[in-house]
């Protein structure tokens, strides 16, 4: 393949995984979700769906092929979104295979601009990444932490995500004791060492499957996520372990939110077939959270760990990728 067109297309197909992680789980009230004055999510997506399918049949017309009109009604929830995006793409991806060099560069005039089929497609990529903060903002606004109230827009704190460094080992050390000490998130029942925790960090790099990023407010690091190997098995090497903490005092402000929307950008394009999260129950933020990522519910095991002096569920969530191109 071309080796701009590759490029576009995996722009394309990056950006678009974003926006699908964000929008496949939305119900319908979730939809009418808007910022004061501004367009609902349904609107947005109403908008991107119908651009792409103008796209869609410009790119057609520039590669000598026909494409059929589309579903570009505004969608009623996250489901029904991702099949008209799903359909929009197919059209576009269509239309460009097997484009001629020539082809992919020639400029053709549509109304006062000229576009080639390759700007095109990279505009179709800009056009995602333009709009999925928006609508990821939207959809924080809907998920209630312990402390926030449901549509408390202000508890959307941002903050900073970076690749955690050997210089956030005694901070990432803090939030993981609070959570063996104080709950059943994870099963460790003795807080762990700075030494134990160092030998947990050399598992991450800044390349490759397995990341560990850190979200950081003012100089305070606030919560971190990894993706973590799930099995020693080699077979498992294309399936990730995903874990996300927030500090205790930063419960309710988002933080895993825009932890996953950094760490699923991040892997992006990484040979990741399958992400997989064990989640103890009851905890309904984590499971809303995961499930707003594209994961799923795909088991439970019953009183799978005694902690605190009694037996505790743990609920298996899974999300799939695509396959590769």
């Amino acid at each position: 393949m071309n080796a701009d067109l590759a490029a576009a297309m995996q722009d394309m197909r990056r950006d678009r995984h974003r926006l699908l992680a964000a929008v496949r789980p939305l119900t319908a009230a979730e939809m009418l979700l808007d910022s004061r004055g501004g367009w609902s999510i349904a609107r947005v997506l109403e908008h991107v769906i119908w651009s792409e399918s103008a796209y869609a049949k410009m790119l057609a017309h520039q590669c000598g092929k026909s494409t059929r009109d589309l579903d570009v009604s505004r969608p009623d929830d996250g489901a029904t979104a991702a099949a008209q995006l799903a359909a929009t793409r197919a059209a576009v991806e269509a239309a460009v295979d097997g484009v001629q060099d020539h082809t992919l560069y020639l400029l053709v005039q549509f109304g006062h601009e000229e576009f080639s089929a390759l700007s095109l497609l990279q505009n179709i990529a800009l056009h995602d990444r333009e709009h999925v903060e928006q609508i990821v903002t939207l959809i924080g606004a809907a998920l209630p932490g312990p402390s926030a109230a449901p549509g408390d827009e202000t508890s959307l704190v941002p903050v900073v995500v970076r690749p955690a460094t050997e210089a956030d080992l005694a901070r990432l050390t803090e939030i993981y004791n609070h959570y063996v000490v104080n709950t059943p998130a994870t099963f460790d029942l003795a807080p762990l060492t700075l030494d134990e925790r160092r030998e947990w960090l050399s598992h991450y790099s800044t390349a490759g499957r397995h990341r560990l990023l850190v979200a950081e407010r003012g100089a305070a690091v606030v919560g971190y996520a990894s993706s973590s190997p799930f099995h020693p098995r080699h077979a498992y090497d294309t399936t990730v372990e995903m874990t996300v903490l927030s500090a205790p005092e930063s419960v309710g402000q988002r933080v895993g939110l825009q932890l996953y929307q950094a760490i699923f950008e991040t892997l992006a394009g990484e040979d990741i077939h399958s992400a997989v999260a064990l989640i103890t129950l009851p905890n309904d933020a984590s499971c809303m959270l995961h499930e707003r990522f594209g994961f799923t519910r795909a088991g439970l095991l019953r009183d799978a760990g005694r902690k605190f002096g009694r037996y505790w569920d743990v609920a298996f969530y899974q999300r799939v990728f695509e396959a590769p191109a």
